[in-house]
């Protein structure tokens, strides 16, 4: 069976570089993220680099995550890991497609690897609805406007 994935795309009606420099500012996603925060900042985007924060969903206890950056291709690509293969994996990926018009397609996805990855699969309907949310969110920082 294929691992689980999420996926969504937003249109972004701003360059990818200024989508990137909203993507990797890790210490400011608190001010705009839906659910997820970081508590440190790593100097670049890098990989290996590891990324402490937490993610609170309004309907659940929040919950402290590791993530580690594992490929970055600046501006356009950005992928972290979570979890752990014995029990569940999250690669989390990024991609930042320039197109014609000026704009940005921001493909926003993440795979599920593991033990438990098929039990999330009722569930990802869900996390897509989220994920779009994010996508709107992430929008609305880099052209200061609200959706």
């Amino acid at each position: 069976m294929a691992a689980p994935v999420v996926t969504a795309v937003t249109r972004i009606s701003a360059p990818v570089e200024d989508v990137w420099r909203v993507l990797v500012a890790f210490d400011a996603y608190a001010h705009w993220h839906p659910v997820l925060s970081f508590d440190t900042k790593p100097e670049q985007a890098l990989v290996g680099a590891e990324l402490p924060g937490r993610v609170a969903r309004g309907d659940t206890a929040e919950q402290d995550v590791a993530l580690r950056i594992v490929e970055v291709e600046a501006p356009r690509r950005l992928v972290w890991e979570g979890g752990s293969l014995d029990t569940l994996l999250g690669r989390h990926s990024f991609l930042l497609t320039p197109q014609p018009d000026g704009t940005t397609e921001l493909t926003d996805s993440e795979e599920f690897f593991g033990p438990a990855a098929d039990e999330l699969v009722p569930a990802l309907g869900r996390f897509r609805e989220e994920y779009a949310r994010n996508g709107v969110a992430l929008r609305a920082r880099v052209t200061g406007t609200s959706d």
